[in-house]
């Protein structure tokens, strides 16, 4: 069952348009910068730290080999009468270029990882996206249009004058008449109860052709007969 709204300004209503309309406005503005926001998220995660730790997966392993190397070379040139160096320079730096590979070989699976929970996330907002965009363009324009029509419905009955009535004053006289003519019949004059019987059947005449003309009879003004 549809309930009326107890409208008490008509500037709230077109207050509340202009507010929706600035939403609208203002949620295309802050869209377009989220678009922006999740391109340049796609793009660090899916070109820019996917070719850096894969270039540092490679150089790690070229320097995990050269660091080898320095080291083979190093016990070769130090030994002496098979007393086999300790070369703790080399064995360190070998050790080092190691790590950098076990930890670049992490980065590239933590890439991988995020990316694809990235492309999820990325997927989800972007149906959410054009719900919001088609409830924007439909219902919200709609609720705007439709307070706009509200208030300029309520401004023009407000406009309106109230019809003036010009048969109040006629009524009004007619219904003192009616009250005094009444008043006159229920209280009988003094003169009238005094009046010789000649007189008084004149007036009774004249009562009855005042009635058959339509109006009430009245008690006769006070005569000057002695």
């Amino acid at each position: 069952m549809n309930q009326g709204a107890r409208v008490t300004s008509i500037e709230v209503l077109q207050t509340l348009a202009g507010a929706l309309q600035r939403f609208r406005g203002e949620s295309a503005v802050a869209l377009d910068e989220l678009d922006i926001e999740v391109r340049r998220a796609l793009e660090w995660i899916h070109h820019d730290r996917k070719e850096y730790w894969a270039h540092e997966l490679r150089r790690g392993g070229e320097n995990v080999s050269h660091a080898r190397l320095q080291l083979q070379q190093a016990r070769l040139s130090r030994r002496i009468a098979g007393h086999e160096p300790s070369c703790v320079d080399e064995q360190r730096a070998l050790e080092r270029a190691k790590r950098h590979v076990e930890t670049a070989q992490q980065k590239v699976e933590a890439v991988k990882h995020w990316a694809y929970a990235i492309d999820r996330a990325v997927d989800a907002f972007l149906r959410s996206r054009t719900q919001f965009i088609n409830w924007r363009d439909t219902d919200l324009q709609q609720a705007v249009s439709a307070l706009n029509r509200m208030s300029g419905s309520l401004e023009s009955y407000v406009s309106l004058e109230a019809p003036v009535d010009t048969h109040a004053p006629i009524l009004a006289a007619l219904d003192t008449s009616a009250e005094g003519c009444a008043a006159a019949e229920t209280t009988p004059s003094r003169e009238a109860a005094v009046l010789p019987p000649s007189i008084r059947r004149t007036s009774r005449r004249r009562r009855t052709s005042r009635e058959e003309l339509g109006c009430p009879w009245r008690a006769p003004q006070k005569s000057n007969w002695r």
